[in-house]
């Protein structure tokens, strides 16, 4: 799907190095066709963010509602993280990228990344509440907190990784991430 490609090559080059004769030639469309289908580059740029935030938020989704506990659902989310190739370490995030390129007085691209940690965040807190009333973590643990908690390390794990490639650091981090659990 010309999509998916579209996707691909924002987060390979990100949006500033993304040109229309680029995304024209990997989509395998013509620029009328570019044009009729998904509007000018930036349209294009929010189509595919919004591709990627769908497909990464229901993995995410899958993930606590495939694993038995909150414990092992997060171990997933960081085994998955750390175990990335370099290339995959390198490229990171596509939103987080776009937020840490993004002119900060683009208030659509702010809005549109600010939804995207609203969500994440009722993603885990969801997890974590129902964690708490299954008595896998304790009744004083507030699991909005500790979804701001996990998001931050994500975030941090992914800087780290895509500056360093260091699995040994990443399942360090995640270690103590993980005990914040207990």
């Amino acid at each position: 799907m010309a999509l998916e490609v579209a996707v691909r090559v924002f987060w390979r080059l990100g949006y500033e190095r993304t040109s229309l004769d680029i995304l024209m030639r990997e989509m395998g469309i013509s620029k009328q066709s570019l044009y009729d289908t998904f509007g000018d580059k930036r349209s294009i740029f929010f189509r595919a963010m919004q591709r990627y935030r769908r497909s990464t938020n229901d993995s995410l989704r899958e993930v606590f509602a495939r694993e038995k506990s909150v414990r092992d659902g997060f171990l997933k989310v960081f085994d998955s993280l750390i175990l990335e190739t370099k290339e995959e370490h390198q490229r990171g995030c596509l939103l987080m990228s776009a937020n840490l390129s993004r002119d900060i007085n683009d208030a659509e691209l702010t809005r549109f990344l600010r939804s995207n940690q609203r969500e994440v965040e009722r993603i885990f807190t969801d997890a974590l509440t129902k964690a708490r009333g299954n008595g896998e973590i304790a009744l004083e643990k507030n699991p909005a907190e500790m979804a701001k908690f996990f998001i931050a390390t994500i975030q941090g794990m992914r800087a780290l990784a895509r500056l360093n490639h260091n699995r040994k650091e990443l399942e360090q981090i995640s270690k103590v991430a993980i005990s914040s659990l207990d």
